[in-house]
């Protein structure tokens, strides 16, 4: 057998370095493919807009794991004056999903060695997480729609954690979120005589404070709103404004609620536009249903760690911020876990942000004791 000459630091600095946001991962999903091609796999492209597919099969009947690794970047401009900080102005890996994707592919080199001695092992690279769109597209794909999965694990870097810490929850790990736009409709009118238009001034504040006590209703699970942005008219002392816009995000950890807030945000806003006599407009962006962990599959992520020696914490209450796997974890069962990037590490999403190459290992070993667990390994590989 031929030995793997893998080194997945320098392919996630490369991925760094070359970062592409959400729906537009084309060179990134080719280097992704070429590599898996040099493991000796036939990898399927173009899952679900640039997701990439690759399946290895046991030599005996058993069940099918999906792992999962996103690779989009996000719309920041880095400021960490790396030797491999984004080439591209404006776009850079401040999540981690290179480092995802590197964890994945050392994964996927070692199965290549050493494959499942049971079952089927799917390995799934996602676009277009950040905007909440990959995995729901991929899902819906011809190669995952009928597919029968028995386990699926994803990871997601933590900062604010031990470094190589695995943080686990049963139930909800990442709550469920979206953005909504509001846009009121009334006439605009010369500021010297207002009564001749109909301003949305009143209306506005009126959806506003109905947005921020939204999450009243719901005292029995998490909610959040959060008003993101607002604004009436322009800036123009002669103009009684017509038109106003109001953005804020929902958050809940409990999906039944997240899609009651939805209905209840329509309803009231509809009422307080028609009494003011105002249409509105309304729009979700960037929807993602809360993460749901099956408590068998989070049990057998803590029984992998602590084989490995790796200490596990418990988390009270579901991450706040939203991680679209939660459309594999909603038609199969499975577990989302944390690894800790390091206590005082860079945040997510901040452009001094860079994924710690040292827990890339602590992935990789992660995995592959999932996959033992579930389909032991054989002494030679079969793919395809």
């Amino acid at each position: 057998m031929m030995a793997i000459n893998f080194d997945p630091v320098r392919l996630r600095r490369t991925l760094h370095q070359h970062p592409e946001l959400s729906n537009q991962e084309a060179q990134s999903a080719r280097a992704i493919a070429a590599q898996l091609r040099q493991f000796g796999f036939h990898p399927v492209t173009d899952v679900g807009g640039h997701g990439i597919l690759v399946t290895i099969q046991g030599a005996a009947p058993g069940p099918t794991t999906l792992l999962r690794a996103d690779f989009d970047a996000l719309p920041i401009h880095e400021r960490t004056q790396l030797d491999y900080a984004s080439c591209h102005d404006g776009v850079m890996h401040a999540c981690g999903h290179d480092g995802h994707t590197a964890a994945l592919l050392a994964v996927a080199a070692e199965l290549s060695q050493t494959p499942p001695k049971q079952g089927t092992v799917i390995l799934a690279f996602q676009p277009a997480e950040e905007t909440g769109e990959g995995a729901a597209r991929m899902c819906q794909a011809p190669e995952l729609a009928n597919a029968q999965i028995d386990n699926v694990y994803a990871f997601h870097n933590l900062p604010g954690f031990a470094q190589h810490q695995i943080v686990v929850r049963p139930s909800t790990f990442a709550c469920a979120s979206t953005g909504v736009a509001i846009k009121l409709h009334g006439k605009t009118s010369h500021a010297a005589y207002p009564e001749r238009g109909v301003s949305p001034a009143c209306a506005m504040s009126d959806v506003m404070r109905m947005l921020t006590q939204l999450p009243d209703a719901y005292p029995s699970t998490f909610s959040l709103v959060t008003l993101v942005h607002a604004q009436l008219g322009d800036p123009a002392f002669g103009v009684a404004p017509g038109e106003a816009t109001v953005m804020a995000t929902l958050r809940s950890d409990d999906n039944a609620t997240f899609h009651a807030m939805q209905t209840r945000l329509v309803d009231k806003v509809n009422a307080i536009a028609d009494q003011a006599g105002l249409t509105v407009d309304l729009h979700w962006h960037e929807p993602f249903i809360a993460a749901e962990n099956s408590t068998t599959h989070n049990q057998v992520v803590v029984n992998a760690a602590q084989s490995l020696g790796l200490e596990v914490h418990w988390l009270n209450e579901p991450m706040r911020w939203s991680e679209d796997v939660a459309e594999f974890l909603t038609r199969w069962p499975g577990a989302l876990f944390g690894i800790g990037s390091g206590e005082h590490h860079p945040q997510l999403h901040n452009p001094d942000y860079d994924f710690p190459d040292a827990i890339l290992s602590t992935a990789n070993d992660l995995f592959c004791a999932l996959v033992k667990r579930h389909h032991g390994m054989a002494p030679s590989p079969v793919a395809e």
